[in-house]
């Protein structure tokens, strides 16, 4: 196979793939979701656990490769950045609802429903909570979902990872090594896409069209990036621009951002008091992902 039609088949391959693997997740009715909410917890730290694993065992080390004495402080850097913008968006949001006399209503009301769980009914606390509140180590809350910045942190990181992995395979010059790169990055891609499109689903419920369009972007990613390697002669000083690398660990501390401080906060709040076994199942579900996630990077690396 020639390198031109190699590179076409890994762009039909992986935007087609990466978008029926992250519309998935949507096709599962709502009546199915409410029947086996555990099972879409799990499937949701599942997803923490491969975002998770993407950022730590296989976009920082790729970083490091090129930027190796500054990489572990871009990461950080860009955790501080979505950081700082999920906290401006609570701040822009919390003002202007704050002076709504209907919020100032109900703000008795909100008070009293702390104390309540998802399903209206008095939640019960912790052993030892009401003598030592530091003893429930879980908050009973989930993290506030105001602002979509989390949701948009993700999809940028994704769509960022996706195109420079899409570049990589655009600057190839032989068709069997675009083959062999297709295939490394397809085996992890489909599960990146599948996670994020239950990440969706749970965080944009009942939005098809939004969901749809950030699928679409996520999958354009590599798309675009097959082609600007393969169109563009000038994207080859990119190969070894440090640009690359700093926007790899931007990205993965952005994933690590969403992963630990949103979607795994938020499963284990919402089952801390519904069931006593979910934690065990949770905590399964993230490390069968994060292995899942390992073994992909280790033993189908292109780098490797």
């Amino acid at each position: 196979m020639n390198v031109t039609t190699a590179k076409v088949v890994s762009m039909l391959a992986l935007g087609l793939g990466s978008f029926f693997g992250g519309m998935l997740p949507s096709c599962f009715s709502e009546s199915a979701r409410q029947r086996h909410p555990l099972v879409l917890s799990c499937l949701l730290c599942f997803g923490g656990g491969v975002l998770l694993a993407t950022s730590l065992v296989h976009m920082l080390p790729e970083a490091r490769e090129k930027y190796p004495n500054y990489s572990e402080l871009m990461v950080c850097i860009g955790f501080f950045i979505v950081y700082l913008v999920d906290e401006i968006f609570h701040l822009c949001s919390t003002e202007i609802n704050h002076g709504s006399p209907a919020n100032q209503g109900l703000r008795y009301g909100t008070e009293r429903s702390s104390l309540l769980n998802r399903d209206g009914e008095l939640r019960e606390r912790c052993p030892g909570e009401v003598d030592n509140p530091q003893m429930c180590h879980v908050s009973h809350t989930a993290p506030c979902n105001r602002s979509s910045s989390g949701t948009i942190g993700l999809l940028c990181a994704l769509f960022v990872h996706s195109l420079l992995e899409g570049l990589a395979i655009g600057l190839q010059e032989d068709g069997t090594q675009v083959l062999l790169l297709l295939g490394a990055v397809a085996s992890h891609k489909f599960v990146v896409a599948f996670c994020l499109g239950a990440e969706l689903c749970a965080s944009l419920p009942g939005r098809m069209c939004a969901q749809m369009v950030c699928i679409l972007i996520f999958s354009g990613g590599s798309v675009a990036g097959i082609g600007m390697g393969a169109a563009l002669e000038n994207v080859r000083t990119l190969k070894d621009s440090v640009a690359v690398p700093i926007m790899q660990a931007l990205a993965a501390g952005t994933l690590l951002y969403v992963t630990v401080s949103e979607v795994l906060p938020r499963e284990r709040a919402n089952w801390h008091e519904r069931k006593s076994t979910a934690g065990i199942a949770q905590f399964t579900a993230v490390a069968v992902g994060f292995a899942a996630m390992y073994l992909c990077t280790v033993f189908l690396d292109h780098d490797g």
